[in-house]
């Protein structure tokens, strides 16, 4: 019984492991890690207000075949020049297909809003759905905050890493040992 909760514990690390790798490698390439086709994002405005709003965390799934609708809140990749590229969370007010290429884009606006965003959005743009908000989601967005200071880094990230592969080095030199 012993062994066989070893060998969990062991398959349990290698998974949270490789995904760390992933989220890391992820995150260097400013690519939000997405876990079965859900990610989780922080909010920076209040712009929709009052489903949710600045320093909330939501979860996006991604949209795959499905069609967006009126209504939808979305996660794009905005076109406005001041965003420079990051991702935009607002609901979509209105669908037209664009007489020069023939593509369907979408309208979108802020709840808190009074006026449409002025750069439509493509389906290409479109990083997912809104699904939720996380509970506590405040708290664990100032938890981001401090991470990304590189004491906080080190001490919750980094440590942990080093600590479990000193482990795992360990143990492998015993069951070394211990089978010669």
């Amino acid at each position: 019984m012993k062994k066989i909760l070893m060998k969990i514990g062991n398959l349990i690390f290698i998974a949270v492991t490789l995904y760390l790798c992933y989220f890391i490698v992820s995150a260097a390439y400013n690519r939000t890690p997405s876990f079965f086709g859900y990610r989780m994002l922080r909010v920076i405005t209040d712009s929709m207000e009052p489903v949710f709003g600045g320093g909330d965390c939501i979860i996006i799934k991604e949209m795959g075949n499905e069609e967006p609708m009126i209504g939808d809140i979305i996660t794009f990749v905005s076109g406005d020049p001041s965003l420079d590229g990051a991702y935009n969370t607002h609901r979509i007010c209105d669908i037209a297909e664009d007489y020069i290429t023939g593509e369907t884009v979408y309208f979108t606006k802020g709840d808190g809003n009074r006026w449409t965003d002025e750069y439509t959005v493509s389906k290409e743009q479109i990083a997912g759905k809104y699904v939720g908000k996380v509970p506590y989601g405040d708290k664990l967005s100032v938890f981001l905050d401090r991470l990304a200071e590189e004491k906080f880094y080190f001490i919750v990230i980094i440590l942990p890493i080093v600590f479990c592969l000193t482990s795992c080095l360990v143990q492998l030199v015993r069951e070394i040992r211990r089978s010669r």
